[in-house]
């Protein structure tokens, strides 16, 4: 797909700063670029921040376009049945045979869903009613017989009992259709513009970001449209929340019930948006933008699009602090997505194909760079302390120690993998794996000190991504070898990142976190687990090096009613040799209803602790001699003999003097 460029200096400023005319000619010109199907010429009303208020759409009046239109209709008749159904209209330009195919994946979503299981009833009929042959050719494919029909228009069913941000999902109170997942589309025409009709309940309403005109919605091409979701439902089941940020009118519409309270929510927003354009200069729109956020009982994710996103939380997400620190991760990583995948991405992802899985060595800069700049973001928006800044990473290098599988996979090879393993965990995951999420943002975390480090505080981790944006933003998108030469580019040909990169992304040796956190005048202390809930963390003093260690067994517990439950055993601790596998639950230890997360606190190495335990149903005792706990946890504290240089290289990263 053909794709503006959008390097700083063509960003609309912050605020007015820009002229109208100005505004008005790369507006303009875009359009000339794109070729899109309207151009606005309204202006928006006033945007408010209270809620239920509907942000006002913009004005639109067709483009006149030679090319056919690909014209969908989505009729949401019976949301209470979970299915809706989908039509497609179009020319046939005297084909003999067209084809139609549905994706199998959705972009952001690395995995091969086979959306297609969700159709049925598919059926082509022509402009006078007659009905047309259809044979299914492969999965996903269906060969239309036009039969010398001028225009074909094909129909079939969708089941959306599936609630996540990557499928669809109807219920009484609303729909949520991902186009990727719902809408088919004529080979060979991806290129050619779309337009989308709903037809819905009286009583409902829709949002989308996609220029509505005419009563239907416009895509330029499929590309577009599978990148535009559609929420849509009753106005009970919704509110909706409109405010303005960098200038541009944005809007938030929420489904589902819970504490969410605007009042909180949408100016701690609004700060996660200027931190994130001021590192590019500015937003890469000048229309507006919506986010779309749906509230359930335990789902959590969030997927990226083009003027939109999509995000699920726990419907209790907004007053305790853990939770809404979590809520405000995703906010800030989905909408940093803006401009690294949706503007700069791989070039193998250009164009998409949307029959198979799309492979690249990169997803480690596309989502573990985003997952640095989502805690990097929250920082620079005040939305969270130094100490709290330090205890993430913390955390993130405590989990990724607790990984055995970063010394059997690296970190370009986990992005190639990403199709058969990071969305398909089993009990073995965490042996033979690694996030490219979790070590992808640790890379990053280290990257910007080592930038910061090697340059005396003259470059960092914002250059280069402000490099790869204006040098490699679609078209024609990032090479594999893209983030490594920018860098050592940045810093006037650097030699000795290229061994950095070879070993933080290339091989399975540890990163070099101590070296990396001492340019900043800070040291990263690795020890053993205080207790089972020592996740890591940040102080002011280094951890007692003469506290007793525990007993340490080598397995992940969870409980469940009347019991533990192993989710996971580390590959060569004492439980994976006594033979615990996942899945086993722990009825009891040395003889007593389980207490076995208390019993291990309280017991040394060396001790032996009996277990009983319920595997496939059948009662098995298990004795296990505990071992000393590895030093797989992290405190970042102050150097002492930190130099004025790292001290005033700290105080510039963390925005602030810590400690205080």
């Amino acid at each position: 797909m053909d794709l503006p460029r959008w390097p700083p200096k063509a960003f609309r400023p912050a605020a007015s700063s820009a002229s109208p005319t100005d505004d008005t000619r790369r507006r303009e010109a875009r359009v000339r670029r794109r070729g899109p199907l309207a151009r606005k010429v309204g202006s928006e009303r006033r945007s408010r921040t209270s809620g239920g208020k509907q942000l006002a759409s913009n004005t639109y009046r067709p483009v006149h376009c030679a090319r056919p239109m690909n014209a969908y209709t989505f009729r949401i008749t019976q949301p209470e049945t979970r299915r809706i159904e989908v039509e497609l209209a179009f020319e046939a330009r005297g084909a003999e045979t067209l084809d139609v195919r549905l994706p199998v994946w959705t972009p952001g979503s690395y995995l091969v869903r086979e959306h297609q299981r969700h159709v049925d009833g598919l059926n082509a009929r022509a402009e006078d009613g007659r009905e047309l042959a259809v044979e299914k050719v492969d999965k996903h494919t269906w060969r239309v017989s036009t039969n010398g029909a001028r225009a074909v228009r094909v129909t079939y069913r969708l089941h959306c009992f599936e609630l996540t941000v990557r499928t669809n999902h109807v219920d009484a109170t609303h729909a949520f259709l991902n186009p990727s997942a719902a809408a088919i589309f004529v080979v060979g025409r991806e290129q050619e513009p779309c337009s989308v009709r709903l037809q819905m309940p009286q009583s409902w309403r829709a949002w989308a970001a996609l220029p509505f005109t005419d009563g239907m919605y416009t895509a330029q091409d499929y590309d577009e449209l599978a990148d535009s979701p559609f929420e849509l439902g009753t106005e009970g089941s919704h509110t909706s929340h409109t405010f303005t940020a960098q200038g541009v009118p944005h809007e938030l519409v929420v489904w589902g019930r819970g504490d969410f309270d605007p009042r909180r929510v949408i100016p701690d927003i609004i700060k996660i948006i200027d931190a994130e354009a001021a590192i590019f200069g500015g937003l890469p729109y000048s229309d507006r933008y919506l986010f779309i956020l749906h509230l359930n009982d335990k789902g959590r994710g969030g997927l990226e699009h083009r003027r939109s996103c999509a995000l699920l939380v726990p419907r209790f997400s907004f007053v305790q602090k853990s939770p809404y620190e979590d809520f405000l991760l995703l906010v800030a990583h989905e909408y940093f997505h803006l401009w690294n995948v949706k503007r700069l991405r791989p070039a193998a992802f250009t164009p998409y194909d949307w029959t198979r899985e799309n492979h690249t060595r990169l997803l480690w800069a596309m989502e573990g760079l985003t997952s640095t700049y989502e805690v990097l973001a929250l920082r620079r928006a005040g939305l969270v302390t130094p100490q709290r800044f330090l205890e993430i990473w913390a955390e993130r290098c405590t989990q990724l120690l607790r990984t055995p599988g970063r010394l059997r996979m690296s970190l370009s090879q986990a992005s190639f993998d990403a199709w058969i393993k990071h969305y398909r965990p089993d009990e073995s995951t965490q042996n033979t794996t690694v996030s490219y999420y979790l070590k992808g943002s640790v890379v990053g975390f280290l990257l910007d000190l080592e930038l910061r480090r090697r340059s005396g505080g003259a470059r960092s981790l914002d250059d280069l991504v402000r490099v790869l944006f204006e040098k490699h933003g679609l078209p024609p998108g990032l090479p594999e070898d893209g983030v490594e030469k920018a860098a050592i580019e940045l810093l006037g040909g650097e030699s000795g990142l290229h061994d950095w990169f070879q070993r933080a992304v290339h091989s399975t040796q540890e990163l070099q976190l101590e070296e990396a956190v001492a340019g900043a005048g800070l040291k990263a202390v690795q020890h053993a687990a205080k207790n089972g809930d020592d996740k890591g963390g940040a102080a002011q003093e280094p951890p007692d090096p003469a506290a007793q260690p525990r007993g340490w067994l080598g397995a992940t517990l969870r409980e469940k009613p009347g019991g533990l439950e192993i989710t996971a055993v580390a590959e060569g601790t004492p439980a994976q040799l006594s033979g615990i596998a996942a899945g086993d639950e722990v009825a009891a230890s040395d003889g007593f209803r389980s207490e076995l997360k208390q019993r291990l606190g309280r017991a040394q190495p060396g001790q032996t602790v009996r277990l009983s335990l319920f595997r496939m149903d059948e009662l098995v005792e298990v004795g296990i001699q505990l071992a000393t706990p590895p030093r797989d946890t992290v405190t970042i504290v102050p150097d002492p003999k930190a130099t004025p240089e790292q001290l005033a290289l700290r105080e510039r990263w963390l925005g602030a003097k810590w400690p205080a």
